[in-house]
């Protein structure tokens, strides 16, 4: 089991001493070029761990001391902020959206192969937190908050979408990890810019997505090799993401901000 929830909420101190985060990596929506002057377009990462960033990143590692106002950072509340500012910048081999989010690095060894650190839907997964939206680019609303990826897959599993402060949330998923079909589940609750909770869990090939507002709960499920699934997402591993994933052009100008107070992963045989 890993935890991943406030231990002291100081005001103005990195995330890493509120949050564990020994067990994930950041991606951050600008490059390894303009981060570490590296000559490299990709988008840049800081990881866990003493001496496992690139040679070029001179800072902190994630879980002991990182922040940087432009991108991640602690209220004076003590949540974790992830902004995204969509000004440029890089985004991923995969993607076109810039992002500030976290990658869990499951059972990984420090400076290991993040790679390997993945989980089989075998027995039971779970990404639990609490966060609210408190910025947004108003003419194009939407942001990934959580996330389920398949290793050896191009299609997520699972995004969770904030797609604006006056519509519901949506769980969007994709039916096959090879060619997509994607489906979206309006989760039927709307947060608005208001604190909300949310818990994604993969417990033996079934897929559920709860989210908790200030009036209601509702949960969705979908089961591997049902309900439209394919079942060729038994044969692969996954892992978690949370953060801000903006699914606005990267060039608008506009900006997203995104407070978590809780983050929690739970991983059980």
């Amino acid at each position: 089991m890993q935890k991943n929830t406030p231990t002291s909420k100081e005001a103005s101190t990195p995330p890493s001493e509120n949050f564990d985060l020994k067990q994930w990596k950041i991606t951050l929506p600008v490059s390894k070029n303009y981060y570490f002057g590296s000559d490299d377009q990709s988008a840049a990462e800081i990881l866990p761990g003493e001496n496992c960033n690139t040679s070029h990143y001179l800072g902190q590692p994630l879980d002991s001391g990182y922040q940087d106002k432009n991108y991640f950072y602690s209220s004076s509340k003590g949540a974790m902020i992830f902004k995204v500012p969509l000004i440029g910048g890089a985004s991923t081999i995969s993607s076109k959206y810039v992002r500030s989010e976290l990658r869990e690095l499951y059972n990984w060894q420090p400076c290991g192969d993040d790679s390997t650190a993945n989980w089989s839907s075998n027995g039971s997964h779970s990404l639990s937190a609490t966060l609210k939206v408190v910025d947004y680019y108003a003419e194009d609303p939407q942001t990934v908050v959580g996330q389920i990826h398949a290793k050896n897959s191009e299609k997520a599993l699972l995004k969770l979408q904030w797609d604006g402060p006056s519509a519901a949330l949506r769980a969007i998923i994709n039916t096959d990890p090879s060619h997509g079909n994607p489906f979206s589940i309006d989760m039927g609750l709307i947060p608005g810019s208001k604190e909300w909770r949310y818990l994604i869990t993969l417990e033996n090939n079934t897929l559920t997505i709860s989210v908790t507002g200030d009036e209601a709960t509702v949960s969705k499920s979908v089961t591997f090799g049902s309900q439209g699934m394919s079942g060729d997402w038994r044969n692969h591993v996954f892992y978690f993401k949370a953060g801000n994933y903006v699914q606005a052009d990267k060039y608008s100008g506009g900006n997203f901000e995104v407070h978590f107070s809780n983050l929690h992963i739970s991983h059980r045989s």
